[in-house]
């Protein structure tokens, strides 16, 4: 058994190893660490976290969101001899201090988790978790324990609405204020910069804002890797969906590499 998960593994390894001849970046997507709830889309164990960070540290050169927005803003991406990682979470769960964070910690890896603010430091919850007991989101002593230790934090609007719903001044009252509330909370330049757009939806209005308000970077929730010529305000992401088995997820990183069942891969 030993020597089989060896071969997985080396084969998951020689995967990893093709990809870093591009000059790509993966930003995975994550959104709750959590074995209280079954694996989804949205949802991942602490178990399959913990295994993916590990495996991000051993493999993979883990990028913070600052280097990203460097990489856009300066056209300094080049090939590595190690895949990008990017690791962003999205919306400001709890879970994310009490699961997520003490495994980030372990590796020290970087990490940048986008908050919905009106959320943050509320009995809010989000819709789909209603029936979570409160607080389901975090609290500002909590994001500011964890921007002493390696995490940094983007808006992700106020309300979390759908914006494409949403006039431009609507829009732009959600985007401007929750950039508002997260540097006056943490002092972090980065919330001038980056920004996560809820559930992936944008339109032209959005983009307008977005170079009006001089973002550098913007996430969308379209899948893909980022090469050197992507529009830094429409980025692609991954996400870890918490049903993938390890193939999969890896498959997911290098879509276009077949790997047969003696864990060689064919292009």
């Amino acid at each position: 058994m030993k020597a089989i998960l060896g071969t997985i593994l080396n084969g998951y390894h020689s995967l990893l190893h093709l990809l870093s001849n591009s000059k790509g970046v993966n930003i995975l997507m994550y959104h709750r660490i959590n074995d209280d709830f079954p694996p989804s889309d949205l949802i991942i164990s602490i178990k399959k976290f913990w295994e993916q960070m590990k495996y991000f540290k051993k493999y993979c050169d883990v990028v913070g969101i600052e280097e990203l927005c460097h990489m856009f803003e300066n056209k300094g991406m080049r090939c590595r001899r190690r895949p990008q990682v990017v690791i962003t979470i999205d919306d400001g769960y709890r879970d994310n201090y009490l699961n997520a964070y003490p495994i980030l910690r372990e590796f020290n890896l970087p990490a940048t988790i986008f908050l919905a603010t009106g959320f943050i430091g509320t009995d809010k919850r989000m819709l789909r978790y209603e029936h979570m007991p409160v607080p389901d989101m975090l609290s500002w002593e909590e994001v500011k324990i964890m921007k002493e230790n390696n995490i940094t934090f983007g808006p992700h609007t106020t309300s979390h609405p759908h914006l494409c719903e949403l006039n431009y001044t609507e829009q732009r009252v959600e985007i401007e204020s929750s950039m508002h509330t997260l540097y006056q909370q943490l002092s972090q330049e980065i919330a001038k910069s980056v920004f996560c757009y809820p559930y992936g939806e944008y339109n032209e209005d959005t983009l307008k804002i977005m170079k009006e308000l001089r973002i550098k970077i913007a996430l969308t929730t379209n899948y893909g890797i980022n090469c050197p010529h992507e529009n830094p305000i429409e980025l692609k992401r991954i996400s870890a969906d918490g049903r993938d088995g390890r193939t999969d997820f890896m498959r997911k990183l290098a879509p276009d590499i077949v790997m047969d069942s003696s864990g060689e891969n064919r292009s």
